[in-house]
């Protein structure tokens, strides 16, 4: 072979090296925070490491609820946020600037009332006179009130102990409380281990606020919207995975939390991942289009919030959703509306 087309060769190589590894995206840092929840696209993400597949660098931090976020969140510890729908909202009330991106779970039968075995409480009616464990300001919280208020029931009736949900397992184990309200995994640990037994999920009482959201704060949002993007590139990726087996998912969660792999299994039947394809969606449920699903659901709870003094004065909700990072990562996909 000529020396100078050799040559030639052997630059063009180099040179599409080189660009090859320009095209590469640089890793892009996010700090997710996590809870003990059954958030399956998350950790679908988080263990098959689809972040990093996408282009960033994530580093997780763990939380026992939705409301101890709020204040990492605030110090710009954290910059994707897991919380319910009722800490979102307390959070936006007390002045986090948070807007949400997506859905993190929707499961209302994920979520419900635990009755301890031998209390006499067989429907949310028997509840008068008992004391009931709950955590204040989370999806629990609303979902307590809204089945009391169903029922009848008066809260001068009962005594209502807020605490955290391993504090209520043991509360119920040793008779403290003779039932909570309360989310997965803990309602099959109180079931296993704090001899209680499920008499309602909010399914059953037609409320649909057991899901929580990812939620960024607005300027982080306006300055990082590649970061944005990749992040939910990777949470439609795991939908895609999740969708074509569930097995793999269903372990990890049993692993994490230390249940089995039976009640992992029954969780993800009953409270499954939301669909991500509906989420631009006008017609879905929980749609994060302007005026729809998620803003009428969230409205409301701004209301209760306001009442029960969680927040010092009413939310402004004008600005609590952004539909346009997952519009643009379905319409990449030819899944967009």
């Amino acid at each position: 072979m000529n020396k100078k087309f050799l040559g030639y060769v052997l630059a063009a190589m180099v040179l599409g090296g080189g660009a090859a590894r320009a095209a590469a995206p640089t890793p892009l840092p996010i700090t997710i925070g996590l809870q003990t929840d059954a958030d399956w696209l998350t950790i679908e993400a988080k263990t098959h490491h689809l972040f990093q597949k996408v282009g960033l660098k994530p580093s997780y931090i763990k939380f026992t609820a939705g409301a101890v976020m709020m204040a990492a969140a605030e110090s710009k510890s954290i910059d994707v946020a897991t919380p319910g729908f009722v800490p979102f909202l307390a959070g936006v009330g007390n002045g986090i600037p948070w807007v949400t991106i997506g859905l993190d779970t929707v499961g209302p039968r994920g979520e419900g009332f635990v009755a301890r075995k031998g209390s006499g409480i067989h429907t949310i009616a028997d509840l008068r006179g008992k004391r009931i464990g709950y955590f204040r300001a989370s999806t629990a919280h609303y979902g307590l009130f809204m089945g009391l208020k169903k029922y009848h029931v008066p809260l001068s009736s009962v005594t209502l102990l807020s605490m955290a949900p391993s504090q209520q397992v043991a509360a119920m184990r040793s008779g403290n409380i003779q039932a909570a309200e309360v989310w997965e995994p803990w309602m099959h640990t109180m079931v296993a281990d704090a001899d209680g037994k499920i008499i309602a999920t909010e399914a059953d009482i037609g409320v649909p606020t057991a899901a929580s959201v990812y939620a960024v704060r607005r300027h982080w949002l306006a300055t990082h919207q590649e970061a944005a993007r990749r992040f939910m590139r990777a949470i439609v990726m795991a939908y895609k995975e999740v969708e074509k087996n569930p097995e793999p998912v269903i372990q990890v969660f049993a692993s994490e939390t230390g249940i089995k792999k039976s009640w992992s299994a029954a969780i993800y039947k009953e409270a499954g991942p939301p669909d991500v394809y509906k989420w631009a969606d006008p017609d879905y449920a929980y749609s994060l289009a302007p005026g729809k699903g998620l803003q009428q659901i969230l409205d409301k709870l701004a209301i209760f919030l306001d009442q029960q003094k969680i927040v010092p004065h009413p939310i402004d909700m004008s600005n609590v959703i952004d539909d346009s990072v997952i519009a643009s990562v379905l319409k990449e996909h030819g899944t967009g509306k």
